[in-house]
């Protein structure tokens, strides 16, 4: 009996050593729980919360010296304390909540799935992109402050085929395009008409032509008297008539002949006048379509009047 006693302890005792040796060489060592405590350190100072408080779980095992384990533990308070954490919520473009989502952080993996908890991240700025089967990525920049916690964060999915804008009639298109590129329909149908201020305005313009024609006209004439009336009494005799200028001297009938053209544009400027105001009228008191008229002086030898131009 005491023989078979003894070996049943030794069978026992050679199962336990190697579980005991494995669990022995998981515990981190003394140098290495050193490190961790210094590398945390300097991540925490540096904002790097997360990779510090992955530092600070080395150093806080059994096999590391109390006083390190000790500030080890004060200092992971510190950070799980300063650490802000994250609810992120995906949504599609109908409302429908989405937890197939996964999720980066500046690049870096962050979640592979939404379950509704709050995630551990670093302070400061960071770019979340969030992609879901069969739609389009979503994006979101966000600013996290220390020891803000549970931020709750919606982010909607653009939808996967968005709806094609409905096309415009044929005249809407076209007077779309023509207001882009800063001209008038050449089509007037479904078109606005031209208001009835730019025919006043066109008619006030013509009109205020044709009084300058009538003006222009009276001065003229007026010229044309006088120097008939000088050439007369002074250097053609009186017994000669308008149309008989033999008698005259040479200043006589240069003045002659300058009356004659006096003459010649005070009634085409009569005339002009007289036309410009009744397309005044013509412009002012019917609606014609917009029109693009420029209004202008014409001179020449021994004439003068005005010119209208234009496109209706």
């Amino acid at each position: 009996m005491p023989v078979k006693r003894c070996l049943l302890f030794s069978a026992f005792s050679l199962g336990v050593l190697p579980i005991a040796s494995s669990a022995a060489a998981d515990e981190p060592t003394k140098q290495a729980c050193i490190a961790a405590n210094e590398g945390a350190q300097d991540l925490q100072g540096a904002g790097k919360l997360r990779e510090a408080r992955s530092k600070l779980a080395i150093c806080v095992a059994e096999s590391c010296p109390g006083p390190i384990r000790q500030d080890c533990g004060q200092r992971l308070a510190e950070v799980d304390k300063a650490m802000p954490t994250l609810v992120l919520v995906a949504k599609d473009a109908a409302g429908n909540d989405l937890g197939s989502v996964r999720v980066t952080m500046d690049g870096q993996p962050l979640v592979d799935k939404l379950i509704g908890t709050a995630v551990p991240v670093d302070p400061g700025e960071h770019r979340f992109v969030l992609e879901a089967s069969g739609l389009p990525k979503a994006e979101k920049t966000l600013i996290l402050h220390e020891g803000e916690k549970g931020r709750r964060e919606v982010v909607i999915f653009p939808s996967a085929s968005p709806v094609p804008p409905t096309p415009l009639p044929a005249n809407q298109a076209e007077a779309v395009a023509a207001d882009q590129q800063g001209r008038e329909p050449e089509s007037g149908r479904g078109a606005p008409p031209a208001g009835g201020t730019t025919q006043r305005v066109i008619g006030l313009a013509l009109g205020g032509a044709g009084a300058v024609g009538v003006i222009v006209g009276s001065i003229f004439g007026l010229m044309s008297r006088s120097t008939y009336e000088h050439a007369l009494s002074s250097e053609c005799g009186s017994a000669v008539g308008y149309a008989n200028a033999k008698a005259c001297t040479p200043a006589g009938v240069t003045d002659v002949h300058s009356a004659n053209g006096q003459a010649t544009v005070s009634t085409v400027s009569f005339i002009g006048g007289a036309l410009l105001l009744g397309g005044a009228a013509y412009f002012y008191f019917t609606a014609p379509k917009a029109a693009d008229v420029s209004v202008g002086p014409a001179v020449g030898v021994g004439s003068a009047g005005f010119s209208v131009r234009g496109t209706w």
